[in-house]
């Protein structure tokens, strides 16, 4: 065999092999991105962001700018971001998040379902507490103008929802529940039973007992305000208790209070 007979031979051969070889590197190479991008889904489904991240970062090591490898990492980031600003209360801009995540096309079907469930949540969540506080607001201005009756009543409002019990809800609760304790202890030192209902949060409030203060502080209030000039004649048996309530609480003269009313 003429010698440039051979080289071409083994020049074919070897092309053959290194085209056989390049060709089983790809599919080798395509497989292993499968399965990685396989773990990563599946490690989602698991919540199991930081392992889903590490799987898909590995994907893009065997195709870099591989377009759905960086959808779902870009996911992720943007969700896990949603959920941090959640913890932190931050109701509206994790909202914002989970409505990106919710919108993306070509991700993971699955943070798509969670994300748009959350921000649909949010929604609500974001409504209802702008309706508790204008209700404490109020609820406030009222008890500070001794009209604590009136003040439970708002707070009903905010204690007798069904889900206030939820940790969107914390903070506006105990501001609640406080204002309402507050409220409570000093109908009850006016005298009323107070009961409250747990199913609705309404307060109940029963006929006075006068005596929950005595008469003899009732006397001495007044002869207090008398000497102050005031007319004790105007003012209600109720009006008068308020007054000694909030006196003693301050620390302060029942003519100093009604001076500052």
């Amino acid at each position: 065999m003429k010698r440039w007979v051979w080289w071409s031979l083994v020049a074919v051969i070897t092309a053959v092999i290194f085209i056989g070889f390049g060709y089983t590197k790809k599919v080798a190479t395509q497989k292993d991105y499968e399965q990685l991008v396989a773990r990563g889904q599946a490690n989602i489904d698991r919540a199991d962001y930081k392992q889903a991240k590490i799987n898909f970062q590995d994907a893009l090591k065997k195709k870099q700018n591989d377009k759905p490898a960086q959808i779902y990492l870009k996911q992720i980031a943007t969700y896990q971001a949603g959920l941090k600003l959640l913890k932190q209360k931050q109701y509206q801009a994790a909202r914002l998040n989970f409505q990106m995540v919710a919108a993306t096309d070509g991700g993971s079907s699955t943070l798509v379902r969670r994300s748009a469930n959350l921000q649909t949540e949010l929604k609500e969540v974001i409504k209802e507490l702008k309706i508790f506080e204008t209700a404490y607001d109020k609820a406030y201005k009222l008890s500070s103008r001794y009209q604590y009756s009136a003040s439970n009543t708002k707070l009903a409002v905010i204690l007798g929802y069904g889900s206030i019990d939820q940790d969107y809800y914390r903070t506006i609760r105990q501001k609640a529940k406080k204002l309402q304790g507050y409220n409570n202890y000093v109908l009850r030192s006016l005298g009323y039973t107070v009961e409250v209902d747990d199913d609705s949060a309404e307060t109940k409030v029963a006929p006075k007992n006068d005596k929950a203060i005595s008469p003899e502080r009732l006397a001495q209030a007044k002869k207090e305000l008398a000497r102050a000039g005031v007319n004790t004649k105007k003012l209600s048996p109720t009006e008068l208790k308020r007054l000694i309530i909030k006196a003693d609480k301050e620390h302060k003269s029942v003519v100093k209070v009604l001076k500052e009313k």
